[in-house]
């Protein structure tokens, strides 16, 4: 190495030759600290073949981690991630801070005691943090599945790329009504048609309607939940006809005036969160000196 601080090309080089050695097909965990920045630019530059790639999960060490903007932290946190468990990506600065300063005790700490040291490592990994969360969980009462589900939803949620300013905004909000509307009629359409069958006694098996009638149901609310949010933000009344708002001047500004709204919101958080690293970070040098 012939430069300090975060050269992405020293990470490219140390992976290919660490993908030379293992069974093609183990899978990697990097953790790494702008891990983040280091996927993106082999997946656009192709720093890595795909075959690389396709074996390596990337990461960001929990030190590191809570730097980065909340939409980083939930893809590549790794205690959001599935596989790094309750790894915080340093074992190498913990490693090197038990090895003493004088040059023959730093060989003998080499030689002997690593192994020693990875044996206790691994025996104590997460065990007490483990069981903490456990009992915090069962404490909650809540499945595991709705946990699942609402941070998937949160994921999704918080990486979609922000809205942008269009003259055909309005008339794609309006398609989607319009699509969200034909739908609920034809989940509507499907649960009169099963209640019917259970009325005329047109029913055989009980269990398999109960299961189509739920799911019907379900598919319905969805859809009609949906529905009334975006006509909720469209803002404009219940009995207006859709059609004829196609091509509204008024609706394509209220759409682009909406999207713009968002992405000032956002830039707006990210300065705020910028200045309170940056404040952080002065009162730190500040109680220092």
């Amino acid at each position: 190495m012939t430069a300090w601080r975060e050269k992405q090309h020293y990470a490219v080089v140390l992976l290919k030759y660490l993908f030379a050695h293992p069974p093609t097909t183990t899978t990697v965990g990097l953790l790494y600290d702008i891990g983040c920045q280091l996927e993106h630019s082999c997946c656009k530059w192709k720093l890595l073949d795909e075959e690389i790639l396709s074996r390596l999960k990337f990461g960001i060490s929990v030190f590191h981690a809570y730097g980065h903007q909340w939409p980083c932290q939930i893809v590549y946190h790794p205690w959001k991630c599935v596989g790094f468990g309750l790894s915080d990506g340093e074992g190498c600065e913990q490693l090197w801070m038990l090895i003493p300063t004088q040059y023959h005790q730093r060989l003998f700490v080499l030689d002997n005691q690593i192994c020693h040291f990875d044996k206790k490592a691994f025996a104590a990994l997460g065990q007490c943090k483990k069981m903490l969360a456990l009992e915090s969980f069962h404490a909650l009462h809540i499945e595991m599945q709705t946990l699942r589900e609402g941070w998937a939803a949160q994921v999704h949620s918080q990486t979609q790329p922000l809205p942008r300013q269009s003259k055909t905004k309005g008339a794609k909000l309006l398609a989607h009504i319009l699509s969200l509307e034909k739908s609920v009629q034809e989940y509507q359409s499907h649960v009169d048609q099963l209640e019917m069958e259970l009325i005329n006694d047109q029913v055989n098996d009980i269990l398999d309607f109960d299961l189509q009638h739920s799911a019907a149901k379900s598919m319905l609310s969805k859809a009609t939940k949906a529905l009334q949010q975006k006509k909720g933000a469209l803002g404009v009344p219940a009995q207006t006809d859709l059609y004829l708002l196609r091509n509204n001047k008024w609706l394509q500004a209220q759409t682009n005036a909406q999207a713009l709204k968002v992405q000032i919101r956002e830039h707006l958080w990210q300065h705020k969160f910028e200045l309170e690293c940056l404040e952080g970070s002065s009162r730190t040098s500040a109680n220092g000196k």
